[in-house]
């Protein structure tokens, strides 16, 4: 495995693109084979972008802290070609990376590993994620609910989309809103799931004002190390000065210590 992957490979965004991926080529295969109204394509195109833009910045992300970087590219050629928005039949490309993900999961102690070691990134994967799901789950079963429900205010894809994402930020301006009770249950998880992530937002926020920087920790560890070494230093001249004394106090002679007597 060590032949085809890097450390980079088993950090927690790279992980989140598997879901990712998944939700890509779905909405690809809508976009592609589904005969669909204009503004429902273009809502579905913003999406994909947006996941084309988080695709990039992962890929991005894991060649820089890549030891091999020019290795990684080479790996990864068709993973960036993959990324390029408006190019929806590349995504299908995307099917490759579904299927290394899911080799890699075979080594869950690593995974796992990087996870522990890594819990910010996990925490920013997890919210990235979501977010993605709930806005798609959330406006698609939105406009399927309340599409030709009789007083509905949500007709559009635009619009179940909006509701989206006005009611996962728990803002609720309350332009469009579900009438029919299968929106309402629907509703009522997305305002759950968005006081959840925003919860993880803050507790990410605390957590990095909180922690030291990596910098202050390898200047605390460099200065830790210098005062540990001085003491060392200080204790082996204590040490060979008392062996001194002692072989000076072995060496007196017998009319050394008579004369002193």
């Amino acid at each position: 495995m060590s032949n085809f992957y890097s450390d980079a490979d088993f950090k927690p965004l790279s992980l989140m693109s598997l879901l990712l991926s998944i939700v890509s080529v779905i909405l690809v295969s809508f976009l592609l084979f589904v005969p669909l109204p204009q503004d429902t394509r273009h809502t579905m195109l913003g999406i994909d972008t947006a996941i084309c833009a988080l695709f990039l910045f992962q890929l991005s992300l894991d060649c820089y802290r890549s030891k091999l970087r020019l290795r990684y590219l080479k790996v990864h050629a068709l993973d960036f070609l993959a990324s390029l928005p408006g190019i929806e039949f590349f995504r299908y490309i995307r099917l490759l990376h579904i299927i290394r993900i899911f080799l890699m999961l075979r080594s869950r102690k690593k995974i796992g590993q990087q996870i522990l070691e890594n819990p910010k990134e996990a925490t920013v994967a997890t919210i990235f994620t979501l977010l993605i799901i709930l806005l798609c789950l959330g406006s698609s079963l939105m406009l399927l609910f309340e599409e030709n429900a009789p007083n509905t205010n949500i007709h559009t894809a635009a619009d179940a989309l909006w509701w989206s994402i006005v009611t996962i930020s728990t803002v609720g301006y309350g332009d469009h809103f579900p009438v029919t009770f299968a929106g309402k249950v629907l509703a009522s998880v997305l305002i759950v799931c968005g006081v959840g992530i925003f919860g993880m937002i803050s507790g990410l926020l605390a957590s990095i004002i909180a922690t030291p920087h990596d910098k202050q920790n390898a200047q605390y560890k460099s200065n830790l190390e210098q005062i540990l070494n001085q003491q060392q230093q200080l204790l082996d001249k204590v040490d060979r000065l008392e062996k001194k004394i002692q072989r000076q106090g072995n060496n007196e002679t017998p009319d050394n210590k008579k004369g002193i007597e």
